[in-house]
C-alpha cells in the first residue's frame, strides 16, 4: 500500500483558522459592537444631540461671507438632523441594520458637516465691502491728477487671509450729460508695507485681485482715473472680499 503523501509547504491552507483573514474577523467584531451600541436605549437620542450641538455652535460662531460657501455644510447638517430624527421616531424598525445605519449616517454627517464649517471659518471668503475707507476728493478727472486712496485697517483684517478681491464702479459725475464710460478706466495700485507693489487696470465694474501674502495690519490702495479730456467721474467700491488663494 502506498503511504499518503505529506502535504507540501504552504498546502492545505483551507484548513487554516486565518483563511478568511484577521481583517474580516475584526470588521465583523466592530460591526457587531456598533450594532449593539446603536440598539441600546441610551444611544437613541445621542446622534440627534450631537447634530443639534454642532448646529448651535455653528450658529453662534457664524463668520461672514457669501452663502454659496456654506452649501456643503448645509447639506450635511440637514442629513445629520434628518437621519437622527428618523432614528428617534422609528420605534420598531425592520431590523437592527436600519437603526445602525441611521445612527452611523447621522454621526458621520455631523462630523463631516463640522469639518466643512471649520474649513469655511479658517479659509472662507470674508466680505469687507462696508469696511473700506476712502480718502480723496471726488469727482476725479484726467487733468487734476488726483488720486483716491482706499484702505482697510486692522479691525477689517483680523481674520488672516492672503488675498483681496476688489471691484470698482466708475460712473459719470453728471448722469444727465454725455457718458464718458467708454473712455474711462482706473489704475489701482497696492501700496502696503511688507507686500510687493502690485498694479492693475480696471474698466468700469472690473475686479482686481491682490496678493497680500502673510497677515498684514493695514491695506492701502491708490486709485488713479484715466478718462477723456473734460470728463469727471465718480469711483466707488462695490465689493471687497478677503479670501485665500
Amino acid at each position: 500500500m502506498t503511504p499518503p503523501k505529506a502535504p507540501l509547504d504552504g498546502g492545505d491552507t483551507h484548513q487554516s483558522p486565518t483563511t478568511h483573514g484577521d481583517h474580516s474577523i475584526a470588521a465583523g467584531t466592530i460591526r457587531n459592537v456598533f450594532i449593539r451600541w446603536a440598539l441600546h436605549p441610551s444611544a437613541r437620542w445621542l446622534p440627534l444631540l450631537l447634530a443639534c450641538t454642532a448646529l448651535v455652535i455653528a450658529g453662534t460662531t457664524w463668520p461672514d461671507g457669501p452663502a454659496r460657501q456654506y452649501v456643503l455644510w448645509g447639506v450635511l447638517a440637514a442629513l445629520s438632523l434628518a437621519t437622527a430624527a428618523a432614528r428617534v421616531l422609528i420605534r420598531r424598525p425592520r431590523g437592527a441594520r436600519v437603526i445602525a445605519t441611521l445612527s452611523l449616517v447621522s454621526v458621520l454627517a455631523t462630523v463631516g458637516g463640522w469639518l466643512a464649517f471649520r474649513n469655511v471659518v479658517l479659509h472662507g471668503e470674508i466680505d469687507v465691502t462696508g469696511k473700506v475707507t476712502s480718502q480723496g476728493t471726488q469727482p476725479l478727472d484726467a487733468s487734476a491728477h488726483r488720486t483716491l486712496t482706499l484702505g482697510l485697517d486692522a479691525s477689517a483684517l483680523k481674520e488672516p487671509r492672503n488675498a483681496l478681491r476688489l471691484t470698482l464702479a466708475i460712473a459719470d459725475h453728471d448722469p444727465a450729460g454725455p457718458t464718458c464710460l467708454p473712455e474711462s478706466s482706473a489704475t489701482v495700485s497696492l501700496m502696503t508695507s511688507g507686500v510687493a507693489a502690485q498694479q492693475q487696470t480696471l474698466r468700469p465694474g472690473g475686479t482686481a485681485d491682490f496678493s497680500l501674502g502673510a497677515q498684514v495690519s493695514t491695506v492701502r490702495i491708490d486709485v488713479t482715473l484715466s478718462t477723456a479730456r473734460g470728463c469727471r467721474m465718480d469711483v466707488h467700491t462695490t465689493e471687497a472680499t478677503l479670501h485665500d488663494r
